[in-house]
């Protein structure tokens, strides 16, 4: 009878099993880990990208847009000359209003002092205030320091056919190229016989500014807009979450000779009464730095990120930061 004899692993091959057993679990778990860093880094970059993007586009769709009134070119906007206000005024307690020292404030209507504003641009100060103007902003408490507020008025849409388009909350505005009416669903509807050739539009004032959302704790992209019942009002909700802070240059023509050509972009408060008389203001270059809406434990930030002419460090936090810009050109402003 023959015996057959059975072999087991020696020890050595043992250990060496082992040791390449651990080497392909280092592995596979660095992996793992490495996979887990870039997935994670994946989502946060795409989050702030479609944050960003939005935000950007909500903005700029109205900046390029600014003093468009429809038909209305021939005259300036001054209320008594070329501008009728049909409608009654808004509370100043429930308006945005701009005071111009030496003149009546200027709110969400032309003024009779002849003094219009399409456009609005201001920086919130370490006291959270803007210096006296847009108090409809400036009087909340969780508004993002040093980032700035932009106002724009505008017509939007499409024009209205009859009275019957009309929405009872909100403003329109009538006008041909010589003469304008601003009314609302229940004052009366102007006829082809008072306006010839006369459009009918919304009438708008939008006002964008951040502030530190007391729910979520975010900073969060804020907008007000023009309703009949209660003067400006604010969106329900933020926006866009995730914008840590916003600033508008404006572009000027600085040449001798007005030439349609931007030479600069400087901040608002550099841009002279005459150069806004003369119409140099004809662009403008928004920066938004966006922030990624949750921590990456693996990843610290001490970037400083350049918005024109403001500098925003980061905190050495564990949060993610892109930088939006975008160059715009007015096309319609009204001065």
């Amino acid at each position: 009878m023959s015996h057959s004899t059975q072999q087991g692993f020696t020890l050595i091959e043992w250990l060496i099993a082992i040791v390449i057993g651990l080497f392909l679990t280092a592995g596979i778990g660095s992996f793992l880990v490495a996979s887990q860093r870039t997935t994670e880094a994946t989502y946060h970059s795409e989050q702030m990208m479609d944050s960003g993007r939005i935000a950007t586009h909500l903005i700029t769709r109205d900046l390029k847009m600014v003093g468009f009134f429809g038909e209305y070119t021939g005259k300036p906007m001054v209320r008594g000359a070329g501008v009728t206000l049909v409608t009654s005024d808004i509370p100043s307690a429930n308006d945005c209003l701009t005071d111009w020292v030496g003149a009546t404030p200027e709110g969400s209507f032309p003024s009779a002092g002849g003094r219009f504003s399409p456009l609005f641009v201001g920086q919130v100060s370490n006291s959270n205030s803007l210096s006296g103007q847009y108090a409809c902003v400036s009087s909340r408490s969780n508004l993002v320091l040093d980032s700035d507020v932009i106002g724009i008025k505008r017509v939007i849409g499409s024009p209205k056919l009859s009275a019957a388009d009309l929405n009872s909350k909100r403003y329109y505005f009538a006008a041909n190229s010589a003469q304008a009416e601003l009314f609302t669903s229940s004052d009366p509807w102007p006829s082809e016989a008072d306006m010839p050739g006369r459009q009918v539009w919304e009438y708008q004032h939008f006002v964008y500014y951040l502030d530190v959302s007391a729910q979520s704790g975010l900073p969060v992209l804020r907008k007000l807009y023009l309703h009949n019942d209660s003067g400006m009002q604010a969106i329900n909700g933020p926006l866009v979450e995730g914008i840590e802070r916003m600033r508008l240059l404006l572009g000027v023509d600085t040449d001798t000779s007005v030439d349609g050509v931007i030479n600069e972009f400087i901040a608002a408060s550099n841009v002279t009464p005459l150069q806004w008389s003369e119409g140099r203001v004809i662009g403008a270059k928004l920066y938004l730095l966006v922030r990624s809406l949750t921590e990456d434990q693996n990843y610290t930030n001490n970037n400083s990120y350049e918005l024109g002419d403001v500098a925003v460090a980061a905190a050495n936090d564990h949060y993610r930061r892109t930088l939006f810009e975008s160059v715009i050109f007015f096309r319609n402003m009204v001065y």
